[in-house]
């Protein structure tokens, strides 16, 4: 029995240099360098930022609406009856959450649009970088643009360049 082990033993330290033979190619790349570098992005802030603008507008709509009924309310509250005072309170109270509730939903809608029109851009930017990583013959590429990596050796080779030359094509 104890042949056997030490026979497994030493065919496993002699085939162990074997399998070190095996270099890895590491390399790495800025996935948000390359989404704000890729061509549709410009137009797509464009779209976005012009939604947020409508929102915008709308929005400031709102508030001047709830302002002047504020105004209007404050000058004219001396004559109203209590009943008349309370449903004018409610009123405005209901306002105001409407413009909130509104304000919420637009950032939200806003934020999904933008990942929707982005998701694309991300999913070929995937892709460029799996094509060019196995033209170099790479094992692994890292994303640096999480800032997660404690460390990338010197050896380490930035693809960023070839994968946006790529993009460009």
């Amino acid at each position: 029995m104890r042949i056997k082990i030490l026979l497994i033993a030493v065919l496993f330290i002699a085939a162990s240099p074997l399998f070190a033979q095996t270099t890895l190619k590491i390399g790495h790349v800025n996935v948000q360098e390359l989404v704000q570098k890729h061509p549709d992005t410009d137009s797509i802030h464009t779209v976005i930022e012009q939604e947020a603008k409508d929102m915008e507008d709308i929005y400031a709509e709102m508030l001047q609406q709830q302002q002047d009924k504020m105004e209007a309310f404050e000058a004219e509250s001396e004559g109203y009856s209590d009943f008349m005072r309370k449903t004018k309170q409610e009123e405005l109270l209901t306002l105001s959450q409407k413009i909130q509730t509104f304000n919420q939903t637009a950032q939200q809608q806003i934020r999904q649009h933008n990942i929707e029109l982005l998701q694309p851009v991300y999913n070929e930017v995937n892709e460029t970088i799996k094509k060019v990583a196995k033209e170099n013959k790479f094992t692994y590429i890292l994303d640096v643009s999480g800032g997660t990596l404690a460390y990338i050796s010197p050896d380490s080779e930035d693809i960023t360049a070839l994968v946006l030359e790529e993009l460009n094509k």
